[in-house]
Formats: structure tokens, C-alpha cells, sequence
């Protein structure tokens, strides 16, 4: 039966990766995300339901587009595959369970945030106010309605945090040193895991981004690093490895 929900939630999760494939690349540019139906960027050729299928019509098509013969970016089916393979994991790790949901959330808000501001330098509101939306009800759900709005309160204060670093940073360097998004971003960090484990987020973010921004400086590629991935990436590792991170804290105090 294990096998029966993986493959399940492998079909799940690499669909909706296609879904936000759309959405991160369409929404930033003010575009419908249902018109016009999915195509190839190069020849408009309207792709059949054959051509949309995760990670299989990629294969199935050589990685090249089936009219025009442009090769297809492999960075979608690379998507797809990732998230079906995190569905199934989240699965077999949690089965069906408070933190189940809550990966989901957070491995599909990881996406969007990686395709958008990788390409976009943007955070969208939509995904951030729909996954608050879902951690309030999953609270309130798994540990009630006091527990729900605790952690609201929890966001609000990485919000206010958040907000404090960018204008400080600003007055410092003389030009915006977070974007709005990040900001945003931080409210979500609180309502996940919480005061102090949103500061860990927050720090271990800043160590992933570095190496990244190091080779951007040296290498004059861009004078901006977007730092939502490095955000969402950070959420996802205090996440997934709560239990350690809570005997770290332990150890401390």
C-alpha cells in the first residue's frame, strides 16, 4: 500500500511542480496562468496532453520540441522530478501527518520562490499569502485555534524583524538591502517553526547565500543576490531536521 500512495504523491508532486513551473514564469511578467494553453516559446507550437506529462514527455521528446526541434530547458523536468521525489520522501518520513502537510507547503513555496527570484529578482504575494492561509488552518487543525493565532503572533515578529535589518541596511549602504519579498518571506519563516528557530532560518541563510554572492562579487555576474531562495532553502533544512536543531538550542541554553 506504501508503494501505491509514493507512486501517488510522486504523480502529485511533480504535476504541481509543472503547475508552478507556469506560474513562477508567467506571474512576475502580469500574464494568465490559463491563457494561452501551454506552448513552445520558440514556434508557439500548443502542446498536446502527451507533451505535458512530468518528467516522461521530456524523455519521450528528447528534450527537444516536437515541431520546431529547439531543445527544451531541462531545468522543468529537473523540477518535476525533484518534487515528486520530495512528495514521496515527506510520505515515507511522515506518512500522512502534521509535518506531511507542512513539507508540502514548504517544498512547493520553495519552487515558486526559487523560479521567480532566480529569474526574476521577484517574490510573488500570492504564494506567500496562500501558504499562510494553509499553516493558520493546519495549526488550528493539529493544535488549535490558540496555538494558530501564538504563531501569527511569532510571524509578525520576523515580519517587524525583517523590516528592521532592511531599513538599517539601507541607511548603511545607501540602497535597498532587502527586498520586499524577503520581508514577507520572514512572516512565513515565524509562522513554520517559530521564535527562536526563525532566527536560526534567518542566520543559516545567510551562510548558504554566501558562497553564492561571493562568486557573484568576484565574478561581477549581478550587483543583487536574491536571497528568498537562500530563505526558503534555510526553512526547509530547520524543518526537516527540527529535532536536531532543538537539541542544539538545548544544549545552549
Amino acid at each position: 500500500m506504501n508503494i501505491f500512495y509514493a507512486i501517488i504523491f510522486f504523480i502529485l508532486g511533480s504535476s504541481l511542480a509543472s503547475f508552478y513551473g507556469v506560474v513562477g514564469a508567467r506571474l512576475p511578467l502580469h500574464e494568465s496562468i490559463i491563457s494561452p494553453s501551454s506552448h513552445c516559446t520558440k514556434c508557439h507550437h500548443k502542446l498536446a496532453w502527451y507533451e505535458l506529462i512530468p518528467v516522461f514527455s521530456f524523455l519521450f521528446l528528447r528534450g527537444k520540441c516536437k515541431h520546431c526541434h529547439t531543445k527544451l530547458s531541462i531545468a522543468d523536468p529537473l523540477l518535476e522530478l525533484f518534487t515528486g521525489l520530495c512528495f514521496v520522501f515527506f510520505y515515507l518520513k511522515y506518512d500522512i501527518s502534521y509535518s506531511f502537510f507542512m513539507s508540502l507547503i514548504l517544498i512547493s513555496l520553495l519552487d515558486l520562490i526559487f523560479i521567480s527570484d532566480f529569474k526574476y529578482m521577484i517574490i510573488l504575494d500570492s504564494p506567500l499569502v496562500i501558504s499562510g492561509i494553509l499553516i493558520f488552518i493546519l495549526r488550528w487543525i493539529y493544535f488549535g485555534i490558540t496555538e494558530a493565532f501564538l504563531y501569527v503572533g511569532y510571524g509578525i515578529i520576523m515580519f517587524l524583524f525583517m523590516l528592521l535589518v532592511g531599513l538599517l541596511g539601507s541607511l548603511i549602504f545607501k540602497r535597498e538591502a532587502l527586498g520586499g519579498g524577503d520581508i514577507k518571506l520572514a512572516f512565513i519563516v515565524g509562522m513554520a517553526v517559530g521564535i527562536p528557530y526563525g532566527f536560526i532560518v534567518l542566520i543559516l541563510s545567510t551562510f548558504l547565500a554566501l558562497p553564492y554572492a561571493t562568486f557573484s562579487l568576484l565574478t561581477n555576474t549581478s550587483k543583487e543576490v536574491p536571497f528568498g531562495p537562500f530563505i526558503i532553502s534555510a526553512l526547509c533544512i530547520v524543518f526537516l531536521f527540527y529535532d536536531k536543531f532543538s537539541y542544539i538550542l538545548q544544549l545552549i541554553y
